[in-house]
């Protein structure tokens, strides 16, 4: 179930996306006599197939895989997912969550490679052996077990399923300079346009330019005024915008402070098109957060995006 135990882990303020297990009375589900708890079935969506999950926690450990001592976490495509013919395969890349309640926080966990995972009809989970030290879990000020309660999360990205007439291709992006793109905007305080763009770069053979919005971005009632809005830009890609073809990428993008002790990151993806050449956050960061945090030095800002994943989905003739 579980692929190679090389994993990274962030803090963050943002709840997972797509799915939250709240469990009351942890040391109840701990001493029971099953060894491991299935959520509910939680749904996430492509563009042309919906997938049933379920969440499978181990509290004490997965004594099958390498989890003794750990808690262990895991992904499962419920049967109930309907496809269209019997050969399927689905592409899904995951993000763990344990919450900090006491910060009101997000432990975020995933593989550091970003790896992508084929699930099939033979292989149906995937996880986390060593999802967190059970001491570490247990540590009153680490914030993750509080009134004998905690917080678990999921963050999926489907890349779509293969099947007839189809064809995907996924690419991981070499960790490497040439793959991030770190941009330095001066006299920050001045800035008075709605936007502004950087300059090209090339990350997965694709040309990109970083977007902010210094004031937030207007076309959100939010963010405008409020928060400083990130943005990813897909240029050109005639291949792509002038016919049915997708295009996927997962990316961090980061708001750095100039000492390098605190990095502000969110890890997205998502499918450009011809309908979608932009994908990021219009409340990536609170401006009272900004100017306070220390990410502002001499008035200027750094902001950075690493490709991890560039995936293209094309028509077979």
């Amino acid at each position: 179930m579980a692929i190679g135990q090389e994993i990274s882990s962030v803090k963050r303020g943002l709840p997972p996306a797509h799915y939250t297990l709240e469990i009351k009375k942890y040391s109840q589900l701990s001493k029971a006599v099953a060894d491991r708890y299935e959520s509910a079935i939680f749904k996430t969506k492509n563009e042309s197939q919906d997938c049933n999950w379920r969440l499978i926690l181990y509290p004490n450990g997965n004594k099958k895989g390498q989890g003794t001592g750990h808690i262990s976490l895991y992904l499962a495509l419920d049967e109930s997912t309907y496809f269209p013919n019997n050969s399927w395969e689905v592409y899904v890349n995951f993000t763990f969550f344990v919450q900090d309640r006491i910060k009101n926080e997000y432990l975020a966990i995933r593989y550091d490679d970003g790896a992508v995972i084929r699930l099939h009809s033979m292989k149906r989970e995937c996880g986390i052996d060593k999802l967190i030290p059970l001491q570490a879990f247990k540590e009153p000020s680490n914030g993750y077990l509080v009134d004998d309660s905690c917080v678990f999360g999921a963050e999926i990205f489907v890349i779509k399923p293969t099947g007839k007439g189809e064809a995907v291709s996924i690419v991981k992006v070499p960790a490497q300079a040439g793959n991030i793109l770190r941009w330095k905007i001066a006299n920050f305080s001045n800035l008075r346009d709605p936007e502004y763009c950087s300059s090209e770069f090339n990350a997965g053979g694709r040309e990109w330019r970083i977007v902010i919005c210094p004031m937030g971005d207007d076309k959100d009632d939010k963010a405008k005024g409020n928060y400083l809005s990130f943005y990813i830009r897909l240029q050109g890609s005639d291949d792509i915008f002038q016919s049915k073809r997708k295009l996927f990428a997962e990316y961090k993008m980061r708001v750095l402070d100039h000492p390098r002790i605190r990095i502000d990151e969110q890890r997205s993806g998502c499918w450009f098109s011809s309908e979608i050449r932009e994908s990021g956050y219009p409340c990536f960061m609170s401006l009272d957060d900004l100017h306070k945090g220390g990410y502002l030095y001499g008035d200027t800002l750094i902001v950075e995006v690493e490709f991890l994943i560039v995936s293209v989905v094309k028509d077979q003739k």
